[in-house]
């Protein structure tokens, strides 16, 4: 057989934009993550499931604004319906578990550990380190049925005992509420325009935009400012301009609403010894809309976008014919592995030890 040229093995090694190679010694260690975490899931009672890797785009789309969609990969079935490559697990677990609640199970308790799917209009950022990668591990999960705060801080515990079981260093939880920086832009009373540009902005982490818009808007307080320094883990943080503003309008009473459960649960949180990694940020919004209470996220040095993100989604089991509250949380699998080898498992190589 005649040898193939260097440009003829180049062409057959190509990979489809943002896909990744994983060496013996790479997937090992991913693997030994990915187990040591499922074990722990199963230690406190959350079931093992599975999927498959296409859900219809209606499917997806339950509980959340079609431009949510924007970077997902679709395709037709045979029938001509719209798939999409799963961009997250949470809307297959709400599919899966709904004919059960429907049928009169009380909770469902589940994790999973799956490849997830997206794409990005600009093939540079396509990276593991980056946080875009187009595949990427999920190992997570959802409970199902409970709600409260006592629920939601066993969520987070059950998330930062996955750190501790990694022996990850340096890392930190960053909390808010769905509710409250929409609340708080209504108090403010601005436009339904301007609050969903502000949200946008907030969840690209665009600050400089935020308070162009901001001060465009006549507002002459710095609200990034304003929210960065309120802390529910301190009551007093909240200024006395606001209540009094609050008091004024059905909006405020709303935002003081929200505002007292994260006070509640900031109580729970310190209570539990939960807090010594966690700090409330008020102006982290998350870009799925699905989510009705607490959100957080988890960063640790060395990795360039969450290495756990998750919260609260009472309204999605409603989408599927089973209203019931809900709370779950994903780690980033890729995303871990970058911050417990500084960026040594990224290597296209197969030197790389376990943990």
């Amino acid at each position: 057989m005649p040898k193939m040229s260097l440009d003829m093995q180049g062409k057959w090694a190509d990979r489809p934009l943002g896909m990744r190679d994983v060496f013996p010694q790479q997937a090992k260690l991913r693997w030994q993550v990915e187990s040591r975490l499922v074990r722990l899931f199963d230690a406190q009672k959350f079931e093992l499931v599975s999927c498959g890797t296409f859900e219809y785009v209606d499917t997806l789309l339950r509980g959340r604004a079609e431009e949510e969609s924007r970077d997902w990969v679709r395709l037709l079935d045979s029938s001509g319906r719209m798939m999409a490559l799963r961009p997250e697990m949470t809307p297959s677990i709400a599919r899966m578990a709904a004919p059960l609640l429907a049928a009169g199970m009380p909770e469902v308790r589940w994790c999973y550990g799956e490849r997830v799917y997206r794409r990005t209009d600009d093939p540079a950022s396509l990276s593991w380190a980056s946080g875009r990668a187009a595949e990427s591990t999920q190992v997570g999960i959802e409970w199902i049925g409970g709600s409260g705060d006592a629920v939601d801080a066993q969520v987070v515990s059950l998330c930062q005992s996955g750190l501790q079981e990694l022996h990850l260093a340096e890392w930190q939880m960053v909390v808010s509420h769905a509710a409250f920086a929409p609340e708080f832009f209504q108090a403010l009373e601005l436009p339904k325009e301007t609050i969903q540009d502000l949200l946008r902005d907030l969840s690209r982490g665009d600050y400089v935009n935020f308070r162009s818009l901001a001060t465009a808007s006549g507002i002459h307080q710095d609200l990034l400012q304003v929210l960065a320094d309120l802390n529910p883990l301190h009551a007093g943080s909240l200024p006395l301009w606001l209540t009094e503003r609050w008091q004024q309008t059905e909006a405020g009473h709303r935002v003081q609403t929200v505002w007292n459960k994260l006070v509640d649960f900031g109580q729970v949180l310190q209570q539990k010894n939960l807090a010594n990694h966690l700090a409330f940020d008020l102006t982290l919004v998350r870009d799925v809309s699905y989510y009705t209470g607490i959100v957080f996220e988890v960063f640790a040095p060395g990795a360039g976008a969450p290495v756990a993100l998750g919260g609260r989604y009472d309204d999605l089991l409603g989408q599927f014919g089973a209203p019931a509250p809900a709370v779950g949380f994903a780690y980033e699998v890729e995303r871990l592995l970058t911050a417990l080898t500084a960026g040594e498992w990224l290597a296209e190589s197969d030197q790389n030890g376990g943990v």
